[in-house]
């Protein structure tokens, strides 16, 4: 049984207040739509199913195939409401599904900006391919596109979703899926090691060859063995979804096949080893989606001696090689050139920004005002929707003229060339003689300097970019801003 509120009040994020303060927002034109297209409907206290599936039939055709812009814009509106109510349904149940509850790893209004940012203030519609979204200006009848990154997901849900389709799968659940699949939610899952591919299904995919040589010959005839008789099974009873634990006939032929190889193993032992490959897999899997990897400590208690021992679980401490003691030190002096060249870069970007700005034809009166804007954004701590307000502008345009993220990602990428720019310069009149003819170390150098970036203040001032509620932005990022802004003025 469903509301019919539901389908003209917004479930939005609130702006300055708690996330987990449950906040609606009553769009008024959709509750009109909604009760002139549905009055047989509009004074029941509830739905029913079939009913509800009617109205939704009825929106989205209307919203896809209607002959009036109006009217497309205003019932993808009334779904987009909707749409907010099972968002946030489908986030509350996702820390659940991993039971981080017990854990306190996240709650799932850390989930709801990746997913819940329409505010139902713009009327959206489609392109006639159905692949872009348009924000259609009611006053003069005109759209533009909305750029690329500033899609609002629920419209995304109902561009991607078409109940004609033999599956006939419900417009709830077809949200569901989505959110779950959420790019930016499965990054997020994935920082805390979820959402991962199970052991069994790691260990039937092909092994990176950045791995191989971490294997010994037994590991790669168990990965054989196992790749043999899983997928076989698999493919033959045609299985889909996630990969469930082998089967007691399985792991027998399993052993049978390593016996033929002179490896002989009792069950157990099987199934520890194929996790223990399985885990260094998972590993490089979350490094390469996320770049981080679980740690290791390099010294555990031991109750017995009431001290720190080493972990018996890594290897034997051995001297280092001179060149890695080379890199260390190289290592050192990046981190004391990283402000310095964090401030040339941001200068360079703005000043960039700034020109970009003076040549486009839509926004080349707002390109003196970029400074000032991000003043208010960083210092003062205004929202977008705040500066557009202030200059008298829609928040999609101040999104536009800011691009944030964008600015972000290119203070990021500049600031790594202009750190190998210095370093390599300086290599040659320095003693770190083995690096300038190793090519691999400077690789390595580049990825430090990328790693060591990202966890100085890139990391934060994404997060920052991302907060579901109204903070201080303190990260060496956002206060290089201000001190650049700061200087500036004083120039001036």
């Amino acid at each position: 049984m469903v509301s019919p509120s539901k389908y003209w009040q917004m479930q939005v994020l609130p702006i300055g207040e708690e996330v987990q303060l449950k906040k609606y927002r009553e769009i008024g034109r959709a509750k009109e739509f909604f009760k002139i297209q549905f009055p047989y409907v509009n004074s029941k206290p509830t739905l029913s199913t079939e009913e509800n599936k009617q109205v939704q039939s009825i929106l989205w055709r209307m919203f896809h195939f209607g002959d009036d812009i109006y009217q497309r814009a205003i019932a993808g509106l009334c779904l987009r409401c909707y749409l907010s109510h099972r968002i946030v349904i489908t986030c509350k149940t996702i820390p659940h599904i991993y039971n981080v509850s017990a854990e306190n790893l996240f709650r799932y209004t850390d989930l709801l900006p990746f997913v819940l940012n329409d505010d139902g203030t713009a009327l959206v519609v489609l392109d006639s391919e159905a692949k872009t979204q348009q924000i259609f200006n009611l006053h003069d009848g005109t759209t533009r596109a909305i750029a690329k990154g500033g899609e609002i997901f629920s419209v995304e849900i109902l561009r991607k979703f078409n109940p004609n389709l033999g599956s006939n799968e419900s417009l709830d659940n077809w949200a569901t899926r989505l959110i779950r699949q959420n790019e930016d939610i499965k990054s997020f899952l994935w920082e805390f090691g979820l959402a991962t591919p199970s052991d069994w299904g790691l260990l039937c995919k092909s092994i990176p060859r950045s791995l191989s040589n971490i294997f010994i010959a037994a590991d790669h005839e168990l990965i054989k063995v196992f790749q043999k008789v899983y997928q076989r099974d698999r493919i033959k009873t045609s299985q889909k979804g996630r990969c469930s634990e082998p089967t007691q006939s399985q792991l027998q032929e399993m052993l049978e096949l390593l016996q033929q190889e002179n490896i002989t193993l009792a069950s157990n032992e099987l199934i520890y080893h194929l996790k223990r490959i399985a885990e260094i897999l998972r590993q490089d899997w979350l490094y390469r989606k996320t770049g981080n990897i679980k740690t290791v400590p390099t010294e555990l208690y031991d109750n017995f001696s009431n001290n720190y021992l080493p972990n018996p679980e890594l290897p034997n401490y051995t001297d280092r090689d001179p060149e890695d003691i080379e890199f260390e030190k190289l290592q050192e002096i990046c981190k004391g050139m990283f402000e310095k060249v964090l401030y040339q870069t941001v200068a360079e970007v703005i000043k960039q920004r700034i020109e970009d700005l003076g040549k486009s034809r839509g926004y080349k009166n707002f390109a003196h005002q970029f400074p000032e804007g991000l003043r208010l954004y960083y210092q003062e701590n205004m929202s977008l929707s705040e500066i557009g307000k202030l200059w008298k502008i829609e928040w999609s345009k101040a999104r536009r003229i800011f691009q944030l993220e964008n600015f972000l990602v290119t203070v990021q990428y500049r600031n790594e060339e202009i750190f190998l720019d210095y370093l390599l310069k300086s290599l040659n009149q320095s003693r770190l003689t083995k690096i300038t003819h190793q090519p691999d170390y400077l690789k390595n150098i580049a990825a430090e300097i990328r790693e060591f970036g990202w966890n100085k203040t890139f990391k934060e001032a994404k997060a920052e970019l991302l907060a579901s509620k109204k903070q201080m932005k303190n990260s060496l990022f956002a206060q290089t801003i201000r001190i650049y802004l700061s200087d500036s003025s004083h120039a001036a």
